[in-house]
């Protein structure tokens, strides 16, 4: 898949084609870290198929994702859409860049941005009863963090909605994952990407899928938390 894909949201296309964009000063900035084209295009066909309003994501950087979110949103609303994103260091690690894309884009009435902690934010969230339909969690890498934006991340997720972990093979977050499918499976339900994937994926990649290695992995919300304080355990 080329960068053509990105044709709906051309300020996208330009951040992955050159690989730079601009900080809120106005100095360029290369970009690395940004989401692949794979996660884009399964973001983007998860909002145009369920076509929802309110979507999160933790972990901001470059914006590239959230320019995703953002661009597909507009196409699908009907009575107004809004993203949020989580990240502690947008102005101090990445020069508020997403920020300024955002704002390049005319997005920014329909964006909040939250500089601080998840570990802070999201309980401050879930105590608000904001509900989203998408949550992306692609923020620290270390397991307690991302267990934890997990916790809290399922109960502002409205039933029937989606959540979203990126770099599944990062130790830390496959042990979280491992986590879910082995003691979750009441309150969510995997999902098959391979419909909504890169048809053009290179060999490797596709051998790699069958042996489970993934970058992105999703579940859907069919049940709300808590769970029963004696559940059974099961090891993971």
């Amino acid at each position: 898949m080329d960068a053509t894909y990105l044709d709906f949201c051309p300020k996208l296309r330009k951040m992955m084609e050159s690989g730079k964009s601009l900080d809120l000063s106005g100095n360029v900035v290369q970009i690395g870290g940004i989401s692949t084209l794979n996660n884009i295009r399964i973001i983007r066909e998860l909002i145009l198929r369920g076509r929802p309003s309110r979507t999160l994501e933790i972990g901001l950087a470059f914006g590239g994702s959230a320019l995703a979110f953002l661009a597909t949103l507009k196409e699908v609303s009907v009575d107004g859409f809004h993203h949020s994103a989580i990240d502690p260091f947008q102005s101090k690690g990445w020069g508020g860049s997403a920020v300024r894309a955002i704002s390049d884009c005319g997005f920014s009435g329909n964006f909040t941005l939250h500089e601080d902690y998840s570990s802070l934010v999201l309980p401050e969230i879930c105590r608000s009863n904001e509900q989203f339909d998408i949550i992306y969690i692609d923020g620290s890498h270390v397991f307690e963090d991302a267990f934890i934006d997990f916790y809290y991340a399922l109960r502002v997720l409205r039933l029937g909605g989606i959540m979203l972990f990126d770099d599944c093979c990062d130790p830390h977050v496959c042990k979280v994952i491992k986590f879910i499918r082995t003691n979750y499976g009441q309150i969510l339900n995997e999902i098959d990407y391979r419909v909504l994937e890169n048809p053009h994926k290179s060999l490797k990649k596709r051998v790699g899928n069958l042996l489970g290695v993934r970058q992105l992995c999703g579940f859907t919300k069919k049940g709300e938390p808590p769970r029963d304080w004696n559940v059974p355990f099961v090891n993971f």
